[in-house]
C-alpha cells in the first residue's frame, strides 16, 4: 500500500487528482490537507511515512470552513513547505502540481522548478502545469510518478 499526501486547497482540483489517482493505482492510501498551516503540520510530524507528495505552491494559510475564510494567501506556501522538509531531513519525493505559470515577483513556473531542483535535489522530482480545460497533466503526473 503506497500512501500519498495530496497538498491542495482547490477543491475542484483537488478532487480531479484523487479521483485519477484511484482510477491509475489500485494499492494507494490518499489523504489531503488543504491549507498551509495543516499541509506543514502534517508534513513534519508524519510526512516520512508517505510515499510521495502532490504539492500546491499557493495556498491559503488555514482550512476554509464555515467560520474561517482561510485567512491570508501564501502565494509560495509550498516553497516553504520545501524548506522545513529538507531542514528536517524529510525526503519523501514532491511533485508540485500548479495551475499557474506566474507566481510572485514575476517569478515563472519553468524558473520555480529549476530553483527547487537545484535546492532540494534529494526530493523534488519536478512539476505538473495543471489545467481544468484538458487532461494533459495526467499524463505528465503519471510518468512522473514512481510508486
Amino acid at each position: 500500500m503506497n500512501r500519498i499526501l495530496i497538498i491542495e486547497d482547490n477543491e475542484a482540483k483537488l478532487n480531479r487528482i484523487r479521483t485519477f489517482l484511484r482510477e491509475s493505482y489500485s494499492k494507494i492510501e490518499i489523504c489531503d490537507q488543504q491549507s498551509y498551516n495543516s499541509a506543514l503540520n502534517e508534513v513534519l510530524y508524519h510526512g516520512k511515512e508517505y510515499d510521495l507528495i502532490l504539492l500546491d505552491v499557493s495556498m491559503y494559510t488555514y482550512d476554509i470552513n464555515k467560520e474561517d475564510n482561510g485567512g491570508e494567501p501564501e502565494p509560495m506556501a509550498g516553497s516553504s513547505i520545501l524548506r522545513y522538509m529538507l531542514l528536517r531531513r524529510i525526503k519523501t519525493p514532491v511533485i508540485v502540481v500548479t495551475m499557474y505559470e506566474n507566481f510572485v515577483d514575476g517569478m515563472k513556473i519553468q524558473q520555480l522548478d529549476k530553483r527547487f531542483a537545484k535546492s532540494y535535489p534529494d526530493f523534488y522530482k519536478g512539476y505538473v502545469y495543471y489545467s481544468h480545460k484538458n487532461d494533459d497533466w495526467k499524463i505528465q503526473l503519471k510518468e512522473k510518478i514512481k510508486l
